[in-house]
């Protein structure tokens, strides 16, 4: 399937989607006449049968006329809650439209709080943000899986093993497309139903890992005795056979022991309600995970072994906690719960119980969230895949001779109908490339392409190209250099210090060779000064445990390749005809035979 065929698939299914919701929402309307109408004729049926019958058929009558409505209301809220379920599917599909036409108004971006000023690509490559590469690949609902897949983007050292286990658990997920979009159905619910006033799931880790503070035993064995005495105390003083001073004294006792304990379930009531209601929130979502069967032997089925064991599985934990939950907010009935604990130490046991279970519940729910926020960030990659079929799957086995193969190789973040691909290649013991060209014709966009689609490589999804071989490669770029105002520094001392970063990572005794990239060299100084520095930095680089590219003004820099043997020349070019400026995009072999400054400035009146 193309991506036109992908699109005008996902428009049609919009289509049908679409008169699903407007059956239901006149399904709705429906229902609210209905309980309108029933609430009418109910009121005046009780209203005007009080005389005609007997008390007891009159109050069974009433309880039929109140379960009847109670029913509506039922089918009612099943309804309006298919409709929403609906409503969401139905925006997931346009999300994935405009992800495919690089709308990016109409993708949800979620931001993140992450500190890329020294990372070794991130602000170069377009990683975060705005329009960037994790704006357009994250479709993560919760922030800990959007966070999981940028800390997969941003790794400054792949790993072999775990880059081919995520790229095979991307491809088993690409075809479960119901299973990934009913996931973000159910997100969706459950998020747009949650409070500010309410926990997060990281405020409830915070209360769960809280250390216990109280010894519960002794002072609910002492209450058990007396609670155990009081009543025979009670029978006996009822039935004459003892009088009120051994009750009153047991009775008394119990009491003060029990108000010298209550620090102990204080905020119990506000704790249980939080864990619970979260608790109902995850349900839905880790249930879904845990029914999902995957494939025996799969990829999926091992990252999912501990949703799968009849032990250990988040539907029987989940029901044991949340009835032990609801049993320990029995405080919110402040009657029943003052009769109770005067009878029992009811909440002070039930905060025992709730003090033993928190170390069990963190450990159980920290293991099913990690992996749910992993499945997470797996479905934004396999959905990504999904939305570009025409991209390739990366091959990790080079020979000794090629270090990296690439056939139409383009930018995600350009739309197809403005991207320009090239294809390119890096030859052992040729891996320091020159790339010459004038203003705006492609040289800064060339690296961020070869860059960031080793980026994406390496978080297992496939690239923007018709073949992808490579090797695995620690990534750095020195491209969007900018005045540091905060540290006092200039372009150039900005840049130097960048460079100066670079030498040492290429210098690192890494068993993963470094994949650089460098843009318009030296850039903030003076012609001879820059070529100087650039000649040094180019014969300093070459031959060390990495691939290089680097671009620059400055032709002369091409006589180079007389000296430095790794170093080949390429180049972008222009063309001029009747005054108007064209560009190629296509990537050249040898020095760049034009240059434009001039022929720019005059375009746009200046002196030259």
């Amino acid at each position: 399937m193309t991506k036109e065929e992908l699109r005008l698939f996902l428009e049609r299914h919009i289509d049908r989607i679409e008169a699903l919701i407007e059956k239901r929402k006149k399904l709705n309307n429906l229902y609210s006449k209905i309980r309108f109408g029933y609430f009418v004729i109910a009121l005046l049926a009780i209203y005007n049968t009080y005389e005609l019958f007997p008390d007891w058929a009159y109050l069974f009558s009433f309880i039929a006329w109140v379960a009847g409505f109670l029913v509506l209301i039922d089918r009612h809220r099943k309804v309006y809650h298919s409709q929403e379920r609906f409503e969401h599917l139905r925006n997931i599909k346009k999300d994935h439209i405009a992800r495919i036409d690089l709308n990016w108004e109409n993708i949800k971006y979620n931001p993140t709080e992450v500190n890329i000023k020294n990372h070794p690509f991130a602000g170069d490559l377009d990683i975060v943000g705005k329009h960037s590469l994790h704006h357009l690949i994250d479709t993560s609902i919760y922030p800990a899986s959007s966070n999981l897949l940028l800390d997969w983007f941003l790794s400054p050292s792949p790993k072999e093993e775990e880059v081919l286990k995520r790229q095979q658990q991307v491809k088993e997920l690409i075809p479960l497309t119901l299973f990934r979009d009913k996931l973000r159905v159910i997100g969706l619910v459950t998020t747009i139903r949650s409070s500010v006033k309410n926990w997060s799931i990281d405020d409830m880790f915070i209360w769960l890992r809280l250390p216990k503070k109280y010894n519960y035993k002794l002072p609910l064995i002492i209450l058990s005795i007396l609670s155990a005495l009081n009543i025979p105390f009670f029978v006996l003083l009822m039935i004459g056979k003892l009088n009120a001073l051994p009750l009153t004294v047991s009775l008394v006792a119990y009491l003060l022991i029990y108000k010298f304990n209550d620090q102990k379930f204080k905020g119990l009531l506000d704790a249980t309600f939080q864990i619970e209601r979260i608790l109902s929130q995850l349900e839905s979502i880790l249930f879904h995970v845990e029914r999902f069967k995957p494939k025996k032997g799969s990829e999926l089925e091992k990252l999912l072994a501990n949703f799968q064991d009849e032990k250990t599985k988040p539907s029987l934990f989940i029901k044991k906690t949340q009835k032990l939950m609801s049993r320990a907010a029995l405080q919110a009935n402040k009657m029943l719960s003052g009769i109770i604990n005067v009878l029992v130490p009811w909440d002070l046991y039930y905060a025992m119980r709730v003090e033993d279970l928190k170390r069990e519940l963190e450990n159980k729910l920290t293991r099913w969230l990690d992996t749910f926020y992993e499945v997470e960030a797996l479905n934004s990659l396999a959905n990504f895949a999904m939305l570009n079929p025409e991209y390739a799957w990366p091959n990790f086995e080079v020979n000794s001779n090629l270090l990296f193969n690439s056939t139409e190789l383009g930018h995600p973040l350009i739309s197809s109908k403005q991207r320009i691909s090239n294809d390119f290649q890096v030859q052992k013991e040729k891996d320091l490339f020159l790339i010459t060209g004038s203003n705006m014709a492609g040289k800064s966009t060339f690296l961020r392409t070869v860059g960031v689609n080793l980026v994406i490589a390496y978080s297992g999804a496939p690239v923007c190209a018709k073949s992808f071989q490579t090797g695995f490669f620690r990534v750095f770029s020195s491209i969007n250099i900018t005045d540091s105002l905060d540290d006092g520094l200039s372009h150039f001392y900005t840049e130097v210090k960048r460079l100066r970063y670079l030498l040492d990572e290429l210098g690192k005794e890494d068993e993963i060779p470094l994949f650089f990239f460098v843009d318009e060299i030296y850039r903030g100084t003076n012609n001879r000064e820059r070529f100087a520095g650039s000649a040094a930095f180019l014969k300093e680089v070459a031959g060390k445990n990495g691939i290089g590219l680097v671009s620059s003004h400055d032709l002369e820099l091409a006589y180079l390749d007389k000296e430095i043997p790794q170093l080949s020349n390429w180049h972008f070019v222009e063309s001029i005809k009747d005054g108007v400026m064209s560009f190629e995009y296509k990537l050249k072999t040898g020095p760049c035979p034009s240059t434009n400054a001039l022929q720019i400035m005059k375009m746009e009146g200046l002196p030259t």
